[in-house]
């Protein structure tokens, strides 16, 4: 009879599988962080005290000494994705490549309508859009709803959360600045400019204060128009699915 020693085999199986698990883990942390400064948040922590989740438990998902559950993948692709970024639980779990990729049968097509600041001034009095309002078209590789329009980012003042030349999505139809005190929007001032800040309320009635991560406070505004951003095609994403644009 010839014995066979599977111990040292065994051994070797849950050594493999111990350092596949946590690669996993420190993979699935690092696309959470980059989840997480995309939505604007300076830290970890900052993350976790904003949105009440447990300081130790938010740190350890990042920093991939922990599981992320499907419930705590949730949770966090639903708060980020609020706050303007194109997150999935799916994603933070297993990756999602499929941004990477040309666009497919889901993909769209979407008018730029124009430049939109995220710095100080610029000029869009210089812009010549097309016959139906747009300066060009960009596929994105995702269904949007009817009524969408786009802007390409221009100036740094919104770092890291919008990187210049990214493509924000929002609704042409606009809504109340009211309902998006606290939230990032594409805005067009009563001065004539357009900008893409964070909405808070203002000092006078009919005034908001618009934020910006990277320069100084924009007071008092009064708002002709205003729309929360739908999603954010990062710059280098947008000009592979549209070529030589």
């Amino acid at each position: 009879m010839t014995m066979i020693n599977t111990l040292g085999s065994d051994f070797s199986v849950k050594v493999v599988e111990t350092m596949r698990e946590g690669r996993i883990r420190i993979d699935q942390g690092e696309r959470l962080r980059l989840a997480r400064l995309a939505a604007g948040y300076r830290s970890a922590r900052d993350a976790a005290l904003r949105n009440g989740w447990p300081e130790s438990t938010y740190r350890a998902h990042e920093a991939g000494t922990r599981t992320m559950g499907q419930d705590d993948a949730e949770r966090y692709a639903e708060r980020f994705r609020r706050d303007g970024v194109q997150v999935t639980a799916k994603g933070l779990l297993f990756g999602d490549d499929e941004a990477a990729e040309p666009p497919g049968d889901g993909a769209q097509v979407v008018g730029v309508r124009g430049v939109i600041s995220a710095g100080g001034l610029i000029a869009t009095g210089d812009e010549q859009p097309d016959p139906s309002g747009n300066l060009f078209e960009v596929t994105v590789p995702f269904a949007l709803p009817p009524g969408t329009i786009a802007f390409r980012v221009a100036g740094g003042s919104m770092h890291p959360k919008y990187e210049p030349d990214d493509i924000v999505l929002c609704a042409q139809a606009g809504e109340s600045p009211e309902r998006l005190v606290g939230c990032y929007a594409a805005v067009a001032t009563a001065d004539g400019n357009r900008f893409l800040k964070k909405i808070l309320r203002g000092s006078r009635r009919g005034t908001y204060h618009l934020e910006s991560h990277n320069a100084p406070l924009m007071p008092d505004r009064r708002l002709v128009w205003a729309s929360g951003i739908i999603s954010t095609v990062h710059a280098q994403h947008w000009r592979r699915f549209t070529g030589s644009r």
